[in-house]
């Protein structure tokens, strides 16, 4: 853990550098998320340093690609040494950031109150107003209104939420979610929210105006539109509460797409035309590690491992 420091700033340099040094700890996240937390000051500094450290980590990527000449390559490394410790630290920030091919968290996901990894579901009791469960890759964060009325935010991933007879708030992109004695399932990935209520009513607040939805409804919405409820089949949405995954008539990539989220490693679609071939499947959660050979079989796609459990399939 870096040591203690009066300087916020300080503090939050020496945070990313342990987070980015390849050796940190899940107890190191743990105390990460503690300070994180003690202070507004502290939330303030690590959002400074982050801008700082991206903008550095993308101009070393494009230094590299772009074969910049070995004089000023070095000379653009030493001017940096002083505040990263090293053209290293700087590349190793900027995969914290952007992992390749989502192989490991990025470093904003260690900020998040309650997380998941790849394949794990959990569940989060937070009194009487709210039960969440949490499925795979998920992040969530929880916070209070000066009245004491809770709120959840769902940063990423999905969640099955039940909402008691107190007042209580989901807060999921650009729309909040309110409702008494209603369950829905909500889903937040890439920017665009899903959101099909299970029971009762759950109402969606946005900019585009107030929508309820009722059950056996889903509504979707990203920060600037919302589109009007449709018809699902619930049993369809909650599927992965049951243990199974099930695909109906989705295009391969949008599938392969899926299967990652609850997997170690990562499959990697290499043929547009493959990707485009519709689905009907039903997958356990115990057969994802073992879908690319299900792939393989039922759609003739050739089947490489690489190390870090990537495959690619083409």
């Amino acid at each position: 853990m870096p040591a203690k420091h009066n300087d916020k700033a300080a503090e939050a340099r020496a945070w990313l550098l342990t987070l980015t040094s390849g050796r940190a700890t899940e107890a190191d996240a743990d105390a990460f998320r503690a300070w994180l937390r003690a202070s507004p000051e502290h939330e303030a500094a690590f959002a400074d340093q982050k801008r700082v450290w991206q903008g550095v980590g993308a101009a070393v990527q494009e230094e590299l690609a772009a074969g910049a000449q070995a004089r000023r390559a070095k000379a653009a490394r030493h001017g940096r040494r002083a505040f990263l410790g090293g053209a290293l630290a700087a590349s190793a920030a900027y995969l914290a950031f952007r992992p390749p091919l989502g192989l490991w968290p990025a470093l904003d996901d260690l900020g998040a109150d309650y997380r998941t990894a790849a394949g794990e579901q959990r569940r989060l009791a937070l009194g009487d107003a709210l039960e969440v469960e949490m499925n795979t890759q998920t992040r969530i964060n929880v916070a209070a209104t000066a009245d004491g009325m809770p709120v959840v935010e769902l940063a990423d991933g999905e969640a099955e939420i039940r909402l008691g007879p107190k007042d209580a708030e989901v807060v999921a992109g650009k729309g909040r979610i309110t409702g008494r004695d209603a369950v829905f399932n909500l889903r937040y990935i890439g920017g665009e929210a899903r959101l099909c209520c299970l029971s009762g009513t759950a109402r969606l607040v946005h900019a585009q105006g107030v929508f309820d939805v009722g059950p056996d409804r889903e509504l979707r919405y990203d920060d600037v539109r919302v589109q009007p409820p449709v018809k699902v089949d619930p049993n369809l949405v909650t599927a992965w509460r049951q243990g199974w995954l099930v695909f109906d008539q989705q295009p391969l990539a949008q599938v392969v797409d899926e299967l990652n989220r609850y997997r170690r490693g990562r499959l990697v679609l290499m043929n547009e035309q493959l990707g485009k071939r519709l689905v009907q499947a039903r997958f356990s959660l115990a057969q994802v590690a073992d879908a690319e050979r299900l792939i393989g079989d039922a759609y003739g796609a050739r089947v490489t491992h690489l190390p870090a459990g990537v495959v690619l399939l083409s």
